[in-house]
């Protein structure tokens, strides 16, 4: 499929390019969806400037209207085969310019919708602005910044004027192209002057739409959105005659256009049918401020509420009570009574009782009910045994109150520890409430809305929670930030209707006391659904939470616990306000941000430890604290899940404070994981990153011996030329079946030989692994170290990699190392060496050096047998990474003076 956002583009592309692009999409059925960004550019036909020519060759025309001559409004047509979820027939009458279009969170910046913005920045900003008005006389030359990021009432009347111009309607050309075009959505246009041209139209013609719109016969309908069925050159397109989100309407008939196109492909993983599922919790639960809390009558006004969904479009429907057990009854007398209603607190008084219905009684098991912290205290502010206790408070108040607890879901307290994670957030669910499903709308982050994902962490189904506009600062309509505008177009089309529309299971967050005074949230949910069941054909469900969870997973398997991609990607939460105020207080300050600048990142049997052991000699880098077991020097954090789910915190804590130096690590087993270059990428943006080539054949043939060091049975059992042999479990078989002494065996080995001819040629294929590393670093953050150049040179080496660090104190390593005969290789001189640790050990034969242990740097026999052919199978890689090495700008040092200088020397001779 080709989106255009604007069809003109189309027309402006080269002759050559536009029929490669023609022949391309008529080869393989493909569909164009379109725009008019700019259709005030053309100029109007002979006789007509309100009709302009789409392009001579195209059977259309657009008419534009003036701002005194409104169209009349917008509907939807009963037989377009394009619509799906969109409900055919209906309308909307208002004029056509009056239907502005609801303003999106994501487009807060827009000069209509920034006075509109939910946070109180607007507000904030022009008070700040009126007060630097006072001593702008000061700074004659001064252009204030402030200034420049006011919106100004100019400004938004402009904005709005271009709104209004941007209306269009598409015409046939001529009478007999009409049949050509069908009409997916269309408007009643002035008459104009009457002429045959303005009463032109490939829409509907019906006095009668819906049986609500009447007109005479004089009345004319022109297409706001139209299906060109691909009469004219074989391309079906869906026009749409004005700019992307000039209506509402663009992304539920975007969303049918895709459907309609994709609907005959084999598999259409675009759909997602016509079913909606609804959770709504409602957090905070007896934790608001006296005079925000409800009281018997909101009460009552919300058992009505879901009674009244149950019955009519949501069978089963039950609202979901996250509580703080410490806050009950702290409420004004009238907000107490609220609180007993709630949970069958029968007062004692007479005067109480007559104000209490006796079905009251019932009203907690209406409800589901899952735990906060019982003081509402957020879990990153708690220790782990402070939040054990917290639970278990909560906990003893559910049992003292008989309240009906949802099994297995909680949610934490404004999302804390959920993500950015804390692990011990989730061993105390565990422990207390056995909780294997939460939410968090934080997941990788807040906005855009459409981006939230859950994951799956320490037996815990973290699924996305999505937002209705309403929060716990918003209890009153008259003061809602933009006013019942703002919050009718989140229902009406915007935030709140995109995300029923595009996600089939949506779990809402709304708060205690968003059911009191304006009883917001049942508001603004009222009005979305009678807008769904009005223009659209979904059916809105309920469902129990751990059946949501399953919904969800079918639409999302990457989430599901048995995935690779299951667990969350961690961020700096530093870098993040709203991670950042869920996370550790002290852990953002610069002293305790320990988060490395640079990673070796290997591959393996590159002499990725003599580079480290030889940089952590530099005064000013600072290696990861080292183990005395495994991972022993490496830290493998991004590689090694059951690391990675250690979390941040963890990671920060294996390296020692900046102030020293520069903290960097090395984990030779980055390089060819893809899991650990998105999750680096994630943490670590601006890393610069050393990677080590080494004649892939040699890394492959050091690796099978590294294995049979170590009497690994298939290394010991296979040569080298047989496991490079072994490229498919066939392969395998065919070669284990003559080794071994039965099929179980065989069977057994081939898979052993398999894995072990992976560890042995998929690090060498360096182009492919590089391809993911560029796809989330710039090239100019990359070190390309020849291990050549390193083994035979290492101070030359040394001098490249402190220029890429941009070390503050310059090191001369010729005069550090020095060539060891009976270690075969440098050893440093002048130590010892602190922070290298264990890597380097006194030479015994002379005690002023200092050399890599012996587990280090073991001599092979690289002469390979005569059957191994150097040239595979590596040759095409080794040409793939020749080129992208020429071909992006990888880092290079000033004494370099062409791309062709970074090419190792086993690569040039290609």
């Amino acid at each position: 499929m080709v989106i255009f956002e604007d069809f003109l583009v189309y027309f402006s592309l080269p002759a050559a390019v536009k029929l490669a692009l023609d022949d391309y999409c008529k080869a393989n059925s493909v569909a164009v969806i379109a725009f008019f960004q700019k259709a005030h550019t053309l100029k109007g036909i002979p006789g007509n400037d309100d009709f302009a020519e789409v392009d001579p060759s195209y059977p259309l025309l657009l008419r534009r209207f003036a701002p005194s001559s409104s169209p009349k409004g917008f509907f939807l047509s009963r037989e377009s085969d394009v619509l799906y979820v969109a409900r055919g027939g209906q309308a909307d009458e208002r004029d056509l310019m009056d239907q502005l279009p609801p303003c999106r969170d994501w487009q807060r910046n827009y000069s209509r919708c920034f006075p509109l913005r939910r946070d109180g920045y607007p507000q904030l900003l022009s008070d700040v602005t009126a007060s630097v008005r006072h001593f702008v006389h000061l700074l004659p030359d001064f252009i204030s910044v402030l200034n420049r990021s006011c919106v100004s009432e100019e400004s938004i009347r402009e904005e709005y004027q271009k709104w209004r111009r941007s209306w269009a309607a598409l015409v046939p050309r001529n009478s007999g192209d009409a049949d050509a075009f069908q009409t997916v959505a269309f408007t009643q246009v002035p008459l104009g002057q009457g002429t045959q041209l303005e009463r032109r139209s490939c829409a509907f013609t019906e006095c009668s739409i819906n049986g609500t719109v009447g007109c005479d016969s004089e009345a004319i309908y022109q297409s706001l959105v139209l299906k060109d069925m691909g009469k004219f050159d074989g391309i079906e397109r869906l026009l749409f005659a004005y700019r992307p989100l000039q209506h509402w309407s663009t992304s539920l008939l975007l969303n049918d256009a895709i459907h309609h196109f994709f609907e005959d492909s084999a598999v259409l993983e675009y759909d997602l049918g016509l079913l909606r599922y609804v959770h709504i919790d409602i957090d905070d639960v007896f934790v608001a401020s006296r005079g925000d809390r409800m009281t018997p009558a909101d009460v009552e006004n919300l058992v009505e509420t879901q009674n009244r969904w149950r019955r009519h479009f949501m069978p089963g429907f039950t609202f979901h009570m996250g509580f703080s057990g410490m806050f009950f009854l702290l409420g004004n007398p009238q907000e107490q009574l609220g609180d007993e209603a709630l949970i069958r607190e029968f007062p004692k008084s007479p005067t109480v009782m007559e104000a209490f219905d006796c079905k009251i009684g019932q009203y907690r098991h209406q409800f589901k009910w899952f735990c906060h912290t019982y003081s509402h205290l957020q879990p990153h502010l708690l220790s782990p045994s402070e939040l054990l206790q917290q639970f278990k408070l909560n906990k003893q108040f559910a049992e003292e109150k008989d309240l009906p607890i949802v099994d297995g879901y909680a949610v934490a307290p404004h999302h804390s520890g959920v993500y950015p994670v804390i692990p011990h957030l989730y061993t105390a669910w565990k422990e207390v409430w056995n909780i294997n499903v939460t939410t968090t709308e934080g997941y990788p982050k807040l906005f855009p809305p459409h981006s939230r994902r859950g994951f799956h962490y320490q037996g815990v189904q973290v699924l996305p929670r999505q937002v209705c506009g309403v929060y716990t600062s918003t209890m009153l309509l008259n003061s809602y930030p933009g006013g019942v505008e703002r919050l009718d177009g989140m229902a009406f089309g915007g935030d709140l209707f995109d995300t029923l529309l595009f996600r089939p299971v949506n779990l809402y967050m709304t708060h205690y006391g968003n059911y009191a005074q304006d009883r917001l949230a049942l508001y603004v949910f009222e009005r979305v659904f009678a807008f769904l069941r009005g223009w659209t054909r979904l059916k809105v469900q309920w469902a129990p939470i751990w059946r949501l969870m399953e919904y969800h997973l079918a639409f999302n398997p990457t989430e599901r616990a048995s995935a690779p991609t299951s667990m969350p990607v961690h961020s700096d939460p530093c870098v993040n306000p709203r991670h950042e105020a869920i996370w550790f207080p002290a852990a953002c300050i610069s002293s305790e941000r320990r988060l490395p600048a640079a990673i070796i990142v290997g591959p393996q049997k590159t002499g990725t430890t003599a580079l480290l052991a030889f940089m952590a000699m530099h005064p000013n880098l600072q290696p990861n604290r080292f183990l005395s077991h495994s991972p022993y020097e490496e830290v493998q954090f991004f590689s090694n899940s059951t690391i990675y789910s250690k979390g941040v915190a963890f990671y920060n804590d294996q390296f020692y404070s900046p102030v020293t130096g520069i903290n960097f690590e090395k984990s030779a087993t980055y390089f060819d994981s893809s899991l650990a270059v998105v999750r680096m990428a994630a943490l670590l943006p601006k890393a610069k990153i050393i990677v080590l080539l080494r004649d892939p054949m040699l890394r492959a043939h050091s690796w099978y011996q590294h294995q049979r060091a170590h009497k690994v049975p298939v290394a010991l059992n296979f040569t080298f030329t047989e496991v490079l042999n072994a490229s498919s479990l066939d392969e395998a078989m065919a070669i284990a079946t003559a080794a071994a002494s039965s099929s179980f065996n065989a069977k057994h080995l081939a898979a052993q030989l398999y894995q072990l001819h992976l560890k042995c040629v998929e690090p060498s294929v360096y182009a492919t692994h590089f391809r993911h590393w560029l796809h989330h670093y710039r090239a100019n953050r990359i070190l390309l170290v020849d291990v050549e150049r390193l083994e035979s040179d290492p101070a030359e080496v040394l001098r490249d990699v402190q220029e890429f660090l941009n070390v503050s104190t310059f090191i001369d390593y010729s005069k550090l190392l020095v060539w060891s005969e009976r270690k075969g290789y440098y050893c440093a001189r002048g130590g010892p060496y602190p922070k290298a640790r264990q890597l380097l050990k006194r030479n015994g034969l002379s005690r002023d050096q200092w050399c890599l242990s012996e587990s280090k740097g073991r001599s092979y026999n690289h002469s390979l047998p005569s059957a191994t052919n150097r040239s595979t199978p590596f040759a095409e890689s080794n040409r793939q990474l020749a080129s992208l090495i020429l071909q992006y700008p990888f880092w290079r040092p000033s004494r370099s003076h062409s791309a062709t200088d970074l090419l190792p020397r086993w690569l040039r001779d290609l």
